[in-house]
């Protein structure tokens, strides 16, 4: 009888820990390494003194191959909480309870180049210009981007026969370059933008490996390093040379936040409520 007492005891604490919200699964989803978005998690970690490798081994973190991934397992409510940008954020409508400040984890700074390898450096370099534009722009900052310099106007290459550009973009730009897309399509119709959305990562390694790629938008500093030969040689340690010289510049800034999914059931309201919960 007190076995069977016992029993019920427990399923009736499971019932109502459940009931509450209490957390189940990882508490917390963020990038893999390889990745921007993971590599600034990292730095918040670290920041509170956390040991990723030893919280991963307890099930506490869980891993996305990149931001759109994070996303998902986030809105799904697989996880407590996530690591994402606000521009991701912001397109999957979920709630943002903190930002990371630049001491945290540093400036999200997006940087863009014409590849050299580009057989239409003069239309690609037209769209990187575009891109800067205060038409583009407005579309950039309405999902949460800054610009980082100056907006400017667009200027014009002669565009004497159809051309197809490919762009390789981080996967937090696939809103925001779409819509871009059907705007510079319209007013430049020999032009057909053909992107490549993943993991800056990724795509990285795809243009080192010899893909078509005309323009590269990287949402951190290390990947477009990698690839650019005036970089750093303790960066980019394999001499490679793929961007255009003079081509290259900062676009955008973003935010790093912590969002969780709709009711908050881990109850995290701060990146310091999730360091707090990581240490128990």
């Amino acid at each position: 009888m007190k076995k069977i007492l016992a029993l019920l005891l427990a399923l009736v604490m499971v019932f109502a820990l459940t009931a509450c919200g209490q957390p189940k699964g990882p508490l917390l989803v963020m990038g893999n390494s390889d990745v921007p978005v993971g590599q600034y998690t990292q730095k918040i970690l670290a920041y509170y003194g956390l040991d990723e490798e030893a919280l991963a081994k307890a099930g506490k973190i869980t891993y996305g191959t990149n931001v759109k991934e994070v996303t998902t397992q986030v809105k799904e409510g697989s996880v407590n909480c996530g690591v994402i940008y606000c521009t991701d954020a912001f397109s999957a409508g979920l709630t943002v309870v903190d930002s990371a400040t630049a001491e945290m984890c540093g400036q999200v700074i997006y940087p863009a180049a014409v590849m050299k390898n580009s057989a239409h450096p003069a239309e690609a370099q037209a769209f990187l210009d575009y891109l800067s534009s205060p038409e583009a722009m407005a579309i950039f900052e309405a999902v949460g981007f800054a610009p980082v310099g100056d907006t400017v106007p667009a200027t014009e290459a002669a565009e004497t026969e159809k051309v197809e550009l490919v762009v390789f973009a981080a996967a937090s730009m696939t809103e925001t370059l779409t819509q871009i897309q059907e705007l510079y399509q319209t007013s430049h119709p020999n032009v057909t933008l053909v992107y490549n959305f993943d993991s800056s990562g990724t795509l990285k390694t795809q243009i080192q490996e010899g893909a078509v790629c005309d323009v590269f938008i990287s949402a951190g500093q290390k990947q477009m390093n990698q690839l650019d030969i005036t970089a750093s040689t303790d960066i980019n340690t394999e001499g490679l040379d793929f961007v255009l010289e003079g081509s290259r510049l900062n676009l955008l800034e973003n935010k790093v936040v912590l969002v969780v999914p709709d009711g908050n059931p881990g109850k995290i309201n701060s990146f310091d409520d999730l360091a707090a919960a990581l240490k128990k």
